[in-house]
């Protein structure tokens, strides 16, 4: 029996994850994502599958080669990086890896907060300077009895909230698309108010922490009309998708002191610009996508990946598969 062919594009998070895959089949791999490199090599080659992490991408122009492809998996929850809509037009199946990084992830925002809170990164930098004094007419603030604003009502956000609630005493609002009666029942047993409206987040909370997915409905949707609902006190935080906001509308806001600051993960270009508008701002704590990428959740991740992008090509379904619904639509209307 002839052994899987697989793409691998850019390292995996975790060595664990390509060792597994190695055992499984045999593996060509691409350091670097170069579109035209990937795309000459599925001319030649017989290709049952590919994994990918970002910035790597899937484009049409890739899809568009991809004739024996009968998988294609990302290393994470987010799909934005893989064109999802055009691949199920292909017929191919896209999965991901949701859930798995929910902790790590939550406790990232909750880290990036307290930073910004605490004003950890310039304590830590005028501390290693020599400047102790830095410290004269300065203080922190505590999350004891502030309010906790979260944008979407996800795993992410659900863990998020039962830090911060049962760890820190904050209160909880939560904003959701609809309010469900399973939704009521989480949010009851977290301690989190749900309610359907955006602005009342933005405006009554002393931390706004993002957790929705990067859509053509979501981008850019943080902007100035809601930044400015903000108290001056309040802070932002962003473990979700850099392109849900729009970073110019931040930069001005962080730069005019109309909010107290802002912890950003993630970014609409990543790696961002050398002259990014949030590099010269001393009221923002940046990192480097690294929400998810704890040592447990990327060993996890990497080797379920790994299995089930093989399971996938050898003709299983599995629910991780991110447009199942869409292809067994597709399959219908073929019919029809």
């Amino acid at each position: 029996m002839n052994r899987l062919q697989i793409i691998q594009i850019l390292p995996m998070y975790h060595p664990d994850g390509e060792v597994l895959l190695n055992s499984l089949a045999d593996v060509k791999k691409f350091t670097e994502f170069n579109e035209e490199e990937i795309i000459e090599y599925l001319k030649n080659h017989r290709v049952d599958g590919i994994i990918l992490r970002a910035p790597a991408k899937i484009t049409p122009a890739i899809l568009d080669h991809c004739k024996d492809i009968k998988a294609i998996s990302g290393a994470g929850v987010g799909l934005d990086n893989i064109a999802v809509d055009y691949a199920t037009k292909k017929g191919i199946p896209i999965l991901h890896a949701p859930k798995i990084n929910t902790g790590a992830t939550a406790e990232h925002a909750v880290s990036l907060l307290l930073a910004v809170m605490k004003n950890i990164s310039q304590f830590n930098q005028e501390t290693k300077m020599g400047n102790f004094a830095f410290r004269d007419g300065r203080s922190t603030l505590e999350l004891s009895g502030k309010t906790i604003g979260l944008i979407g009502f996800g795993t992410i956000a659900q863990k998020t909230a039962k830090i911060l609630v049962h760890g820190f005493e904050m209160k909880a609002l939560a904003y959701v698309r609809n309010i469900t009666e399973e939704r009521i029942t989480l949010a009851e047993d977290i301690g989190v108010e749900l309610t359907t409206s955006m602005e009342k987040v933005f405006q009554e909370s002393d931390a706004v922490s993002l957790h929705i997915p990067l859509t053509e409905a979501t981008s850019k949707l943080v902007d100035e009309r809601l930044l400015s609902m903000m108290k001056p006190s309040a802070v932002l935080i962003n473990t979700a998708r850099g392109g849900v906001i729009n970073e110019n509308d931040l930069a001005a806001a962080l730069k005019e002191k109309r909010i107290l600051g802002a912890g950003i993960d993630v970014f609409t270009e990543e790696p961002p610009q050398e002259d990014h508008p949030f590099f010269n701002l001393d009221n923002v704590t940046l990192t480097p996508h690294m929400g998810g990428i704890s040592l447990e959740a990327t060993r996890e991740t990497s080797t379920i990946i790994a299995k089930n992008l093989v399971r996938v090509i050898n003709g299983e379904t599995l629910p991780v598969i991110a447009n199942h619904k869409a292809l067994q639509s597709r399959k219908i209307q073929e019919l029809i």
